[in-house]
């Protein structure tokens, strides 16, 4: 039988500890998330349906104008330049934006290198605890 040594324990500690801040940051993010999609499907249907208020307003006050035929034309006009306002939008969003350079694996080594340099406790440590990590899932 082993005796645990105090470090070998403070270790075990740090590692379950931020397994369960992990957990519960995960847990709070998801509801966030959750919370802005139900927000952004009610803003978008708000959305749809004042612009139906507006298009139907829009017939309404057309019809004594230009008829009853002129009158779904008007409405089908605006629908088709909301339409193309909508897809020059996208076109100017998507466009594509010219790739960075790609990293050599030199440029990366170098990076590392000097990271590694500038960060030696936190890179050691870190390394330490993903070692112990890996070794205790591995059992």
């Amino acid at each position: 039988m082993s005796v645990a040594s105090p470090m070998s324990d403070l270790i075990r500690l740090a590692v379950a500890l931020a397994e369960g801040s992990a957990v519960s940051l995960a847990r709070q993010a998801a509801a966030r998330t959750a919370c802005v999609l139900a927000a952004a499907a009610a803003a978008a249907g708000c959305a749809i349906a004042a612009v139906a208020c507006v298009l139907a307003a829009l017939w309404i006050y057309a019809l004594p104008h230009v008829g009853a035929i002129g009158a779904p034309l008007v409405v089908a006009g605006v629908l088709l330049a909301m339409c193309l306002g909508v897809l020059m939008l996208m076109h100017y969003r998507l466009k594509r934006r010219p790739a960075p350079p790609a990293a050599t694996p030199a440029l990366l080594l170098a990076e590392a290198t000097r990271l590694f340099k500038e960060n030696k406790g936190p890179v050691l440590m870190a390394a330490l605890l993903a070692g112990l990590a890996a070794g205790r899932n591995g059992k």
